[in-house]
């Protein structure tokens, strides 16, 4: 996270439209992030135990899963993995792994900076909120 700073993703990473959705008090000191895990498909191993925590039976096939967090223009700030695609390693125990201080992001994130996340996110919702973090979860 040292590559950018919270002036220039607030400056030049952050939509507008996303400032007046989620910044009711056009606050210009927060930064508003997205989080969410995505897929890479990955060839199936030869190594048993890989194999095995390496297979989605969501997505029906071998993969792992990293962590992004990206601003609302798309500026990808931080990848943390990549996490194994067993049933251990859902969105929300991942987040809980980065809070531990991943990458220095509790110094690089403030109180009241806002943290946009889908629906598997819902078991770590208090975590954000012991973090400072305002966190908005679409409906859809």
């Amino acid at each position: 996270m040292e590559h950018v700073t919270r002036t220039q993703v607030i400056e030049k990473y952050t939509r507008p439209l996303a400032r007046r959705l989620f910044i009711p008090d056009d606050d210009n000191d927060t930064v508003i992030l997205v989080a969410d895990g995505t897929y890479i498909y990955i060839q199936k191993s030869t190594n048993y135990s890989f194999q095995r925590r390496s297979f989605s039976l969501h997505k029906g096939r071998p993969l792992v899963k990293p962590m992004m967090l990206v601003t609302t223009s798309g500026y990808i700030l931080d990848v943390f993995g990549p996490y194994f695609a067993d049933s251990k390693n859902n969105d929300a125990n991942i987040f809980t792994h980065i809070k531990k201080n991943a990458h220095n992001i509790r110094e690089w994130l403030k109180p009241n900076d806002v943290m946009i996340v889908d629906r598997g996110f819902r078991d770590c919702l208090e975590l954000l909120e012991e973090m400072g973090l305002l966190h908005k979860m679409p409906q859809f």
